[in-house]
């Protein structure tokens, strides 16, 4: 079976936007807010990412994307994809979805999960 390439990272955080980019060490160079969308675009080590999230709903209780600026979006090199991850972590989002958002139509998309990355608990006794 061919693997599975994700085009985006999703999860939920209070962290705002600017605050995200500066967790990935990714350089803002785009700020904006419409009707229903917030997104910042930024440069993550030669690639450009957009991070965004609806403002019509509080931060923690929607999802906050992460895709390659463009379209249409292509997927990320799978050891951007473990840097994302890890560092997102390193700040304390758990769970991270990998995977696809299909439009559906206005503001809707379907979510297509390829993989779930979660901390690992820590054992017993250590």
């Amino acid at each position: 079976m061919e693997a599975q390439e994700s085009t985006d990272i999703w999860f939920r955080s209070h962290l705002s936007l600017e605050e995200l980019a500066a967790a990935l060490d990714a350089r803002v160079h785009i700020t904006d807010v419409e009707n229903y969308w917030a997104w910042v675009e930024a440069d993550l080590a030669g690639i450009d990412i957009n991070i965004s999230r609806t403002h019509t709903t509080a931060p923690g209780k929607t999802d906050t994307r992460i895709f390659r600026s463009g379209y249409p979006s292509s997927a990320f090199p799978e050891r951007t994809l473990r840097h994302l991850v890890a560092q997102l972590q390193h700040v304390g989002i758990d769970p991270i979805y990998l995977g696809k958002w299909k439009y559906l139509n206005g503001n809707e998309f379907d979510r297509v999960v390829h993989e779930e990355a979660t901390a690992q608990a820590p054992k017993l006794g250590q």
